[in-house]
């Protein structure tokens, strides 16, 4: 028998995979109920990290906006720009240590460190509210008769050290939560849909080529829509639930510099505890139940590798010998080209970067922007609130509408359908700028970003997969990570604009830079989509040959290499 193979058992009627762990010399026997409650205990892991991710973003804008008394947003904005910042610049590094660690060491060091981050800067939070109250006792004292005097202490030294601390460590924070998403949805489930075939193979039942591919797509599927489904519902759900919480400790109409969100601060943290202490659990139990898990994702012999990348075009002059990496370590500051150059030499790079311009668009979607524009218009805030609770309610339709077109047609028409159907909704948005009436102008500019929210959704999903089916496991952290600092660059130019374009009257000029994003978006895939055409219509062929490279990795036993 082949050592490097999985054991198959064919006495199970449901089919099963056993394989050893990489730390236990106990026999992991993988069926379809196993796998499953992997999925499920994949969906409360992300539950959690989304749920307190969202709940602390939320929050810390809450908290910075209270130390300025809700004057400014200046400190929002800074740490906008700070955190964006990290991740551009260390999101590839990110990625690459991905590719060169242990699934669940790597894990685990997201989950703790990025936790250890959020909990420091929620106790730097905690320090610098409280602190602000004993200024704020001691206005009516006999030592502070100058209000400015008073004002201008609240940016003394201390101050300044605790606001650098939380834009620094919710900067780490922000990059670390951004890894372990990258190495859950780039790696973990692209595996864990291997092993979901390999299962029906085990059964006995005989599959070709074709329908292992399906399956694999098909679960893929249904895994990134229940993702996407999560990630929504905590966007709708944990600020409104950290908002009603806030609620009870300040209304937002204080002068205390914050100092009534004390209490808020330390529930902050312990829901992070929480958070903490599911992730850790789940994590290590999908570990252990799937047995394609447990070979290093970066121990891929040289040869398939090779093969698998310089057949799609995928990877030039790729060297992962041990002198080259170690070369590397001296040229740190050359990591981000070299990581690029691995991006763009995919075949489904401009998919990538079509997805990353959207992160252009804020004018167009119902966020801090928008709102304000909206206010100066002459909209109220009751209709404001109403629409964009609808909006969000569209992004998560489209999920649903995702689900039901993967169906009947190939995932790169799912692609451009969804992208052109944005595009064409956000046109609307764009016209409605320029029109007088304001009821027409409310009625283009409303329905074109909920009805948006659909195919931008469906484009996030689409990519993923692409991406997901195309990548080698080789270079899968690299390319997850480059992915995520191009979403980060757009991010910080939207932001940067945002400080030079303050006064509504120009907000269509912020709206042009949006639009501008979603037509080089729809731009880039067309050409990309169309530029390959012959390829991705000779029944998906460009997207079976990484599946088979990444059969060979999950294959592989820890005793094999």
């Amino acid at each position: 028998m082949n050592e490097t193979a999985p054991l198959i058992s064919g006495s199970n009627a449901r089919g099963s995979i056993a394989s050893h762990t990489a730390d236990s010399k106990y026999c992991v026997v993988l069926t379809d109920d196993n796998l499953n409650n992997a999925r499920w205990l994949l969906y409360v892991s992300h539950l959690f990290n989304q749920f307190s991710e969202q709940s602390w973003q939320f929050c810390l804008a809450i908290f910075l906006s209270a130390f300025t008394n809700y004057e400014s947003l200046i400190l929002v904005t800074s740490y906008g720009l700070v955190t964006y910042s990290f991740v551009f610049f260390f999101g590839s590094s990110i990625g690459r240590h991905i590719d060169g660690t242990n699934r669940l060491t790597i894990a685990r060091q997201f989950i703790c460190l990025e936790n250890i981050c959020v909990l420091t800067a929620t106790y730097m939070c905690y320090i610098l509210l409280s602190k602000e109250a004993n200024i704020n006792i001691d206005i009516n004292s006999e030592e502070h008769d100058d209000l400015d005097t008073v004002t201008e202490s609240i940016y003394d030294r201390k101050s300044i050290l605790l606001l650098i601390g939380i834009h620094l460590l919710g900067a780490i924070a922000l990059v670390l939560d951004t890894g372990f998403l990258v190495a859950v949805e780039r790696d973990w489930i692209v595996v864990m849909s291997i092993n979901a075939s390999n299962i029906q193979k085990s059964s006995g039942r005989e599959l070709t080529q074709e329908e292992e591919l399906e399956v694999q797509k098909s679960w893929l599927s249904d895994t990134n829509v229940k993702m996407r489904q999560i990630d929504l519902s905590c966007k709708i759900v944990a600020p409104a639930a950290a908002g009603f919480f806030i609620a009870l400790f300040d209304d937002g109409t204080s002068k205390q510099h914050g100092y009534d969100l004390r209490g808020a601060a330390l529930l902050v943290g312990g829901v992070n505890v929480a958070a903490l202490i599911v992730e850790y659990i789940c994590t290590a139990k999908i570990y252990h139940e799937v047995p394609g898990l447990s070979p290093d994702p970066n121990i891929v012999a040289d040869d398939d590798m090779m093969a698998a990348t310089r057949n799609l075009g995928k990877i030039k002059d790729v060297d992962l010998s041990e002198d080259n990496k170690t070369k590397n370590k001296n040229r740190r500051s050359l990591h981000f080209f070299d990581d690029l150059e691995v991006y763009f030499s995919q075949s489904i790079c401009w998919a990538g970067f079509s997805l990353s311009l959207l992160y252009l668009n804020v004018a167009l979607t119902f966020g801090n922007i928008m709102t304000g524009y909206l206010i100066w218009r002459g909209i109220s805030m009751e209709m404001i609130g109403l629409w964009r609770g609808v909006a969000s309610a569209a992004g998560l339709g489209g999920t649903f509408v995702y689900h039901c077109m993967v169906k009947k047609m190939s995932l790169v028409d799912v692609g451009m359908v969804s992208v052109v159907f944005q595009l064409l909704c956000l046109t609307a948005c764009y016209v409605s700028l320029f029109v007088d009436n304001i009821n027409i102008f409310f009625t283009l500019l409303i329905s074109g970003v909920c009805f948006s929210r659909i195919g931008l959704w469906v484009f996030d999903i689409s990519i993923t997969q692409l991406m997901q089916l195309h990548i080698p496991a080789p270079v899968r952290g690299v390319v997850g990570g480059v992915q995520q600092s191009l979403n980060a660059l757009f991010t910080v130019i939207i932001y940067t604009a945002g400080l030079f374009i303050s006064n509504p009257k120009y907000f269509y000029i912020y709206a042009s830079i949006s639009f501008a994003g979603v037509v080089l978006a729809a731009f880039f895939y067309g050409l990309m989509v169309f530029s390959r055409k012959r390829i991705f219509q000779s029944n998906d062929n460009i997207e079976s040959a990484p599946i088979e490279q990444l059969k060979s990795d999950s294959e592989r036993t820890p005793d094999s290499r």
